[in-house]
């Protein structure tokens, strides 16, 4: 399959994937290559903005704040808000060169059930049981409102979305600091008036190490789910 430079430089994507990526392209029956660069930005936002407030991502929930548009041979993601204050601003507008920077590599780096959709299925549409602006988590949501930016591995890590990790005490975990306090809010990180930075500090004692405490929240490849695309290696 085909992976795009800009969706590790500018949409936060990560190998292994978050099971949060995952459950939204079997939610909408779309292969990972079929995703603008310019939409997956959305997708791995969302996720930050609700584990950086400690409530877990799902493909209902994303459903609500968004929904599938086609252009171009690809597929992205607007907002379903119009006129409300929305749960993200100032989207990426445009990527150069998107199409000459990409590689391939085997289906099964990311083991699940993603299905390439043909032009003739139409842009798929789930329906929503609530408006988003009723949803009780829309106030959180919106309670500080964060661009979309690109922001430092350790971000990611500190949220779980990234495994990316090797600190030189095993006992460490990211954190964002400000003013040579820690332990703030992770939506800071985007927003770049607040001025502080992430840092890093000790584990409380008996915790095991952070990247096994978010190990859980991956779709890790298995050798079954790369002997399924063992094609790709002759």
């Amino acid at each position: 399959m085909t992976l795009y430079v800009d969706f590790f430089q500018e949409g936060h994507f990560c190998l292994p994937t978050s099971m949060f990526i995952g459950e939204v392209l079997t939610g909408y029956g779309l292969h990972i290559s079929q995703i603008n660069a310019l939409g997956l930005p959305r997708i791995t936002h969302f996720e930050f903005i609700f584990r950086a407030q400690r409530i877990e991502p799902t493909f209902e929930k994303f459903n609500i704040f968004y929904f599938v548009t086609y252009t171009g041979g690809f597929y992205s993601f607007n907002s379903g808000i119009g006129g409300v204050r929305p749960c993200s601003r100032d989207p990426p507008k445009s990527l150069h060169d998107l199409k000459q920077k990409f590689f391939y590599i085997c289906c099964g780096v990311i083991p699940t059930g993603m299905h390439y959709r043909a032009e003739s299925e139409g842009v798929p549409r789930v329906n929503v049981s609530i408006s988003y602006i009723d949803h009780d988590l829309y106030p959180t949501l919106t309670q500080k409102v964060t661009s979309i930016i690109h922001g430092e591995e350790r971000a990611l890590v500190a949220a779980g979305m990234s495994m990316l990790w090797v600190p030189q005490n095993p006992r460490a975990y990211p954190v964002y600091g400000f003013k040579g306090k820690a332990g703030y809010s992770l939506l800071n990180v985007f927003d770049p008036k607040v001025g502080g930075a992430m840092v890093v500090v000790a584990l409380p004692e008996g915790q095991p190490g952070w990247v096994d405490q978010i190990r859980n929240s991956f779709l890790h490849p298995s050798s079954e789910s790369m002997a399924t695309y063992q094609h790709c290696f002759r």
